[in-house]
C-alpha cells in the first residue's frame, strides 16, 4: 500500500447538481479545476458539505469518477463512505477503493453506542484495501466519542488521517498533545472558523468546507500562524470567519451553508446553478447578502492566476 501524501490545506467540497438531483458534470469539471487553481493539498468529497448521504449511488459514482479524472493526479481525493449501517459503509468503502480512491473516509452510523462505533470503524478499516481516514462529527451521528475512543480508532494501522469536527476541546488538546498524539496519523481540524487556532494547537492541517471558497486565505492564515505572526493570523481568520458566516447565514437563521456556498460558486462562474439535495432555500434577500459578500472579498476568492490575469 503506497504512502498517502496529506498536506495542510484541505477542503470539504460541495457536489454540483442539476435540477434533477444528478451530477452536473460540466460544473463538476470546473469545480475540480478550481481545486487545482487554488492549490489545495486535498479535497474531501461526498461528506456532509457534499450532501453524500442524500445522493444516489449513480451521482456519487459520477462525482468520484470526475474528481479522480480531473484532479486525482495532483491532489489527494478523500471520499466519504458514511452510511446508515455497517454493511452499507463497508460496501461503499470497497466500491470507492475499487474505483481508485486514494483514501476512504469512515464515519459512524447514526445512533450507535460508542463501543460499537469504535468496533465498526475498525472492522471497515480492516476490510478496506486503501488507506482510511476517520471523520468524527457527533452533531450529525448523535454519538459523542471520548478521547480514548478516538485514540482506539486512530491506533488502527490502516487509519492514516483524522478529521476532527467534534468541537470538543478535550479531543482537540488530546490528539495534538505530545502525550496522546497518534503516530503516523495526520490530524486535521474540521472546524472552519479557527484556522489560526488549529495551527497554534498543533494540528497538522485543516479539512473544512470553507476552503473551496477561501483556500488562498486559509493558506495565508496557516502560514502566518506557522511563522509565529499570530496577531496577523487571528485578524485574517476573523475576517474569513465573518465572510463564511455571512455566506452560510450563520449569524441569523435558517442555516444556508450548502446552498449559500453553491450560490457563491455560481457567482464566481464555477457552478451553473446552486441546486441542492438538502432542505435549504435562498430568497432574494439571501442572494443579495451573498452577492455583496462575494464582491467585497473577490480578490481572495478567485485563484491567484486569475488575479494576475494569467
Amino acid at each position: 500500500m503506497r504512502k498517502l501524501q496529506i498536506g495542510p490545506i484541505n477542503a470539504a467540497s460541495p457536489t454540483p447538481l442539476n435540477a434533477d438531483g444528478e451530477l452536473d458534470r460540466a460544473s463538476a469539471r470546473r469545480l475540480s479545476r478550481r481545486w487545482l487553481d487554488l492549490q489545495l493539498d486535498g479535497v474531501f468529497i461526498l461528506g456532509s458539505m457534499g450532501e453524500g448521504g442524500l445522493l444516489s449511488d449513480a451521482t456519487r459514482t459520477a462525482f468520484l469518477e470526475t474528481a479522480l479524472d480531473e484532479a486525482g493526479g495532483n491532489l489527494t481525493i478523500f471520499v466519504s463512505a458514511a452510511d446508515s449501517s455497517l454493511a452499507r459503509m463497508r460496501e461503499r468503502a470497497l466500491t470507492c477503493a475499487k474505483m481508485g480512491a486514494p483514501c476512504v473516509v469512515l464515519c459512524i452510523a447514526p445512533g450507535v453506542s460508542p463501543a460499537r462505533a469504535v468496533d465498526d470503524v475498525k472492522r471497515i478499516a480492516d476490510a478496506c484495501p486503501v488507506p482510511c481516514a476517520y471523520y468524527d462529527v457527533p452533531s450529525r451521528t448523535g454519538t459523542a466519542l471520548a478521547l480514548n475512543d478516538i485514540l482506539r480508532i486512530l491506533a488502527h494501522p490502516n487509519i492514516v488521517a483524522f478529521k476532527d469536527s467534534s468541537t470538543s476541546e478535550v479531543i482537540a488538546q488530546g490528539v495534538t498533545s505530545r502525550e496522546f498524539r497518534p503516530i503516523g496519523v495526520s490530524i486535521l481540524d474540521g472546524v472552519e472558523y479557527r484556522t489560526a487556532v488549529s495551527a497554534a494547537l498543533g494540528y497538522d492541517g485543516v479539512l473544512h468546507g470553507g476552503a473551496v471558497l477561501t483556500a488562498r486565505r486559509v493558506r495565508a492564515i496557516w502560514e502566518l500562524a506557522q511563522a509565529g505572526r499570530f496577531r496577523e493570523a487571528f485578524e485574517l481568520d476573523r475576517e474569513n470567519t465573518l465572510f463564511l458566516a455571512t455566506v452560510y447565514n450563520r449569524m441569523s437563521r435558517p442555516l444556508q451553508n450548502t446552498i449559500g456556498q453553491k450560490y457563491a460558486l455560481q457567482l464566481l462562474g464555477v457552478l451553473d446553478n446552486p441546486a441542492v439535495a438538502i432542505d435549504q432555500l435562498l430568497d432574494d434577500e439571501s442572494r443579495t447578502r451573498i452577492a455583496r459578500a462575494v464582491e467585497a472579498h473577490r480578490a481572495w476568492l478567485v485563484p491567484a492566476m486569475e488575479v494576475i490575469g494569467a
